[in-house]
């Protein structure tokens, strides 16, 4: 369950701070908006140091400029020193406790520091001031996934899902939060869905396959693992689960070894 570095550069270039202010009203910052300009620059180039020194030049001239330090501080994430962005947003919340932003973005970068419980305080402070932020939801369904806290992970996940019921991803991770919680059903209607999206989907039809055999339901998982191989020849993971199922679905109480662990997202 993880994302994926691509994502988390393209949610932080979408999530730059504008850096044109309607009034330049502040000694030196004029001089820091020609430096945040350049940090843009440089961080649409993927540049993320290079961005992040414009940007320190930026605070230089104006130490009292809350977007300087977002800015800054997406570009430390998206460089992968998360303590530095972690320290920035703090700085952004010190100047702006309403900024439901700072909050959003520290959460963020929480979770990638595996601090949890302080990262579902961010999100859940930001959604309090954004009600409809769904990136907080997401994010802080992911960290409640992350800490198997299943049913508070599937409410936010559901949430997501209401607002955008294409979401591929929070359909997956929502399938697997049903399916660690043992809610079994509920899992294969999610896997389900995804197929129905992209019938040539071999996690899907694993995914879904795996919860029908955990289910007890061996006879439409058999379907699932066959159409796994059908489209991946030789799947050895396929193949181990497809001898569990026909066995437990010839003999419920025969003794079969246990597949290996199913594959999460």
């Amino acid at each position: 369950m993880k994302n994926s570095k691509a994502q988390i550069i393209g949610l932080t270039l979408g999530l730059l701070s504008a850096i044109l202010p309607a009034t330049i009203a502040v000694a030196g910052e004029a001089e820091a908006t020609e430096h945040s300009r350049k940090g843009v620059e440089f961080a649409k180039d993927k540049q993320y140091d290079k961005a992040a020194e414009a940007f320190s030049k930026a605070i230089q001239e104006n130490s009292k400029g809350a977007r300087h330090y977002s800015n800054r501080g997406k570009a430390y994430r998206a460089g992968g020193k998360l303590k530095e962005a972690e320290d920035d947003f703090s700085k952004v919340i010190e100047l702006d406790a309403k900024d439901f932003n700072a909050y959003s973005e520290r959460g963020k970068v929480r979770v990638g520091l595996k601090k949890y419980d302080d990262a579902i305080g961010d999100l859940t402070k930001a959604i309090d001031i954004e009600e409809g932020d769904i990136d907080s939801y997401r994010w802080r369904a992911f960290a409640q996934l992350s800490k198997n806290a299943y049913e508070e992970a599937i409410s936010d996940y559901s949430f997501v899902i209401e607002e955008k019921p294409d979401d591929a991803q929070a359909l997956e991770r929502r399938g697997f939060a049903y399916r660690s919680a043992k809610k079994f059903d509920e899992a294969a209607e999610d896997f389900t869905k995804l197929i129905k999206k992209s019938p040539k989907d071999v996690e899907a039809y694993r995914r879904r396959g795996v919860a029908y055999s955990e289910g007890g339901k061996h006879k439409e998982a058999i379907e699932d693992f066959e159409q796994v191989l059908k489209l991946k020849p030789g799947d050895e993971d396929a193949q181990n689960r497809l001898k569990y199922s026909q066995s437990k679905a010839k003999d419920p109480a025969a003794p079969v070894s246990s597949p290996p662990p199913a594959k999460t997202s």
